[in-house]
Formats: C-alpha cells, structure tokens, sequence
C-alpha cells in the first residue's frame, strides 16, 4: 500500500469516526441500539407543549418514534401503571402510592404557577392569604383586595392536574381554611383555562409559565410582590413554584434513558428554557 492509499484511508476513518460521534452528541448516548423504537408518552396538558417540541427535535436525529399525548398529570401516572405507556409527564411530584406502585421520576425542568387574572379585575399584585381567600370564596368581590368593583369569576384546574395539585399545596400552607367552593368554573387543561380569562374580565385562575404568552386580555400579577417568571423560580423568591418530571416504572433505562439523557443535555435544556422552563442541566436563566 503506497503512501497516498494510507493517507486517503486515514482520512476516510477519520471522518467516520467525527461523523459517529457527531450523531451520538446529538441523538443520545454511546452505543445507542434502539433504532425503530416508538415510545408512548402520555401525562401533563403542561409538559405536553414542551414534549411536543422534544419529538420534533428527536425525532429528526435518531430512528425512535415518541406517541404524545396530554391528559393530564395522574392520567399519566396511571397509564404507565397500567403498562399503556412508557414515560408519564408530570407537573408534580410523584405521590406516595404512585412511588409504591413503582414508579420512579425524572426531574426535566422546573415550573412557576402565575396567577392570571381578568382585564377587569384591577389587581397588580396579590398576597398568598388573599389568593387563597378568593380561591375559598371567603373573598368575592375585586374591590376586597384594591381592585375594580366586579364579582370574582374563580377558575380551578380538574382534580388529576399537576398544575392544581401545586397550587393547591401552597395556597393550604399560606390559609389553613383554604377550600376550594363546589360554585368554582373547573377546566380540564391549560389551554382552556388560558380562554377562560381572556374572556372573562373578573375571571381569575393559575396556570403554567409556558403558558403566558396565550394571554391576550387577562394578565398575570405578581405574588407577594414578585412576578411569575423564571429566574424568580430560579432564585425561588417566586414562592408558587414545583418540578416537572417524567416518569418511569422502575430507574429508565435503554432508549428511554437514551431520551432522557438528551433532554438533560444542552440542545433538551435549551428547548426547556424557550418554553419559560427552569432548566435544571446545562443552561441557566
């Protein structure tokens, strides 16, 4: 073999070599064997978004297919108990039964709860005290906190929601007779509550920080002075806050530990943080 021969085929290894490992960078981990895997995922209205633009990005890069579906945070926890999905999204915790069960969690990010309200409420800012009074219906009319004279329309999320189950904890700590009335407006996702508030001028009601961007007419206030954003929740002065998860039965592992490893990267974390996430790997706020 002449010199040149060796040469060009030293080239050619080389450039396979940086090409491979280009796609693990990119696609997962070393070693990833999960070529034509479809993964069913199934959970969280407020992960769903971000999961959505995680499929497009994944999908592009590795031979696996991820099935998305969003019904709510214990609809995901149930279906993979129930064995009828692989991955749950979660806007909370798991809860103990769910941990007995098997389940096992992966944190992906972490979320603020804004408080939104109506372009009629007339409200900037709130206490925790006087967010759960209005919750409980011990406070009924916006002119109570400083506001707009007008009846309080309170929206609630459906009891499977991880975004209620997190508003609901810190709105007990902060009003030991925080309950939420049977008279309150409950929807089944955040979307709907989002168009419940633009269109209701005395609405209020909670949702996702990813979400506030939908906000047209209502507006998010700010909670004992600090505004819902992502560095608050980052520097947790932002005090209505939780984690994001996915979760597994049992610790992940083949090409969903392979997902998982990627969304904990820079490109996933990345993608966190677009979506008004806390990234919790590689990229900060």
């Amino acid at each position: 073999m002449n010199e040149n021969t060796k040469l060009i085929l030293a080239v050619a290894v080389t450039a396979i070599i940086c090409i491979t490992g280009t796609y693990v960078a990119v696609g997962g981990s070393d070693g990833d064997d999960s070529s034509g895997t479809t993964l069913s995922v199934a959970g969280s209205t407020t992960v769903f978004p971000l999961m959505g633009l995680y499929q497009e990005s994944y999908e592009k890069y590795t031979n696996v297919t991820l099935e998305v579906t969003g019904n709510g945070s214990g609809a995901g926890a149930n279906a993979v108990i129930n064995g009828t999905a692989d991955i749950g999204m979660l806007s909370r915790d798991l809860k103990q039964a769910e941990i007995d069960a098997g389940l096992k969690s992966t944190i992906i990010a972490k979320d603020g709860v804004a408080v939104i309200v109506g372009s009629g409420a007339g409200v900037t800012d709130l206490t925790l005290e006087q967010i759960a009074k209005i919750f409980s219906g011990d406070i009924t009319n916006w002119s109570d906190v400083g506001g707009t004279a007008g009846t309080i329309a309170v929206t609630v999320r459906d009891a499977e929601s991880g975004t209620r189950d997190c508003f609901d904890t810190v709105m007990k700590a902060a009003y030991s007779s925080y309950a939420i009335p049977d008279s309150a407006n409950e929807v089944g996702g955040s979307g709907a509550m989002v168009a419940t508030v633009n269109g209701n001028a005395t609405a209020i009601g909670y949702v996702s920080l990813g979400y506030l961007g939908q906000l047209t007419s209502g507006s998010a206030v700010k909670v004992e002075g600090v505004d819902a954003t992502p560095a608050n929740v980052l520097n947790e002065s932002y005090q209505i806050q939780r984690n994001l998860i996915l979760a597994t039965m049992g610790d992940p592992s083949g090409a969903v530990q392979n997902f998982f490893n990627w969304i904990l990267g820079p490109q996933g974390q990345q993608i966190a943080a677009k979506k008004d996430f806390v990234p919790v790997g590689s990229v900060t706020v």
